[in-house]
């Protein structure tokens, strides 16, 4: 595109003056064929595979399988020490109720004779108590 310039004479000047560039025609373009829309052929995507299964060849996997055995190690070992506990409380608690029996026997048998020993020891009590009245009362 080259602008015109034309030149003209005005009292002694001389003065550019720029003509605007021509318009350019626009050439009509063809329509544009319509694509037909087609489906892309199904894939067959592979399951993705799970977090061990992408450690399985890495460097990882080694310690994530210790890290794994000894998990299922010690969760195996608490199970067993959790029965054994069991045991050791049925058993006690066995042993406890027997001894629980025993004591309240034993305490049934004494209380019997404690409580004739307190009786016993309240009349002599009260016995010594009058004697000492009495001569109290005696001297005064």
């Amino acid at each position: 595109m080259t602008d015109k310039i034309e030149v003209t004479k005005t009292l002694d000047k001389k003065v550019e003056v720029k003509k605007a560039p021509a318009k350019k025609v626009a050439a009509k373009k063809a329509p544009a064929k319509k694509a037909v829309a087609r489906k892309a052929p199904a894939r067959k995507v592979a399951p993705k595979p799970t977090v061990i299964q992408q450690f399985e060849d890495s460097v990882f996997a080694i310690p994530f399988k210790v890290a794994n055995k000894t998990l299922m190690a010690s969760l195996g070992v608490l199970s067993y020490v959790q029965k054994e506990l069991d045991k050791k409380v049925n058993e006690f608690d066995k042993q406890f109720t027997k001894y629980a029996k025993d004591g309240e026997k034993v305490f049934d048998k004494f209380e019997g004779r404690v409580t004739d020993l307190r009786k016993d020891v309240e009349k002599k009590v009260d016995g010594a108590r009058d004697r000492v009245r009495d001569t109290f009362e005696k001297a005064a």
